[in-house]
């Protein structure tokens, strides 16, 4: 008697994850401000969080720092590059999604050349159903001294 005047209904519980790491690693870009390659070396921290909330629905985050050194194949010119990027995306228990991306980057030139600052920002939100109800795609990029 006492099993059957339990509850029968639990409420189910959320699930969280968190990954942090690092390195570096060698790049190269043509820059278009001053006409050449820019090459370096950037290193990076990245986090990841993911949960699944009590109702099934998945969020997840992501966010990079980079903090990059670079000069210029053919001038010399030498830079410094922060950069950040961000997304956070959810898809409900329903199967909407929802999702956005930031990047910011900057690499900055000791001196006087121009520096280069790009944004980009992306956007979508997704029914159940497929339709896409919100989308934003804006990408500016500048030389600016």
């Amino acid at each position: 008697m006492f099993l059957a005047a339990r509850p029968t209904s639990a409420q189910a519980q959320a699930a969280n994850t968190t990954i942090k790491f690092s390195d570096s690693f060698p790049f190269s870009f043509f820059n278009d401000c001053t006409g050449e390659f820019v090459s370096g070396v950037v290193s990076f921290k990245t986090t990841i969080h993911e949960t699944i909330d009590a109702s099934g629905g998945y969020h997840f985050h992501f966010q990079d720092i980079f903090l990059g050194r670079a000069v210029g194949e053919t001038s010399a010119i030498q830079y410094v590059g922060p950069q950040t990027d961000h997304e956070s995306f959810l898809v409900s228990s329903n199967g909407a999604l929802e999702d956005t991306y930031t990047l910011d980057f900057r690499f900055i030139s000791l001196g006087s050349a121009d520096n280069i600052l790009t944004h980009l920002l992306f956007h979508v939100t997704i029914t159940p159903n497929g339709d896409v109800t919100s989308e934003i795609a804006n990408i500016s990029s500048v030389c600016r001294g």
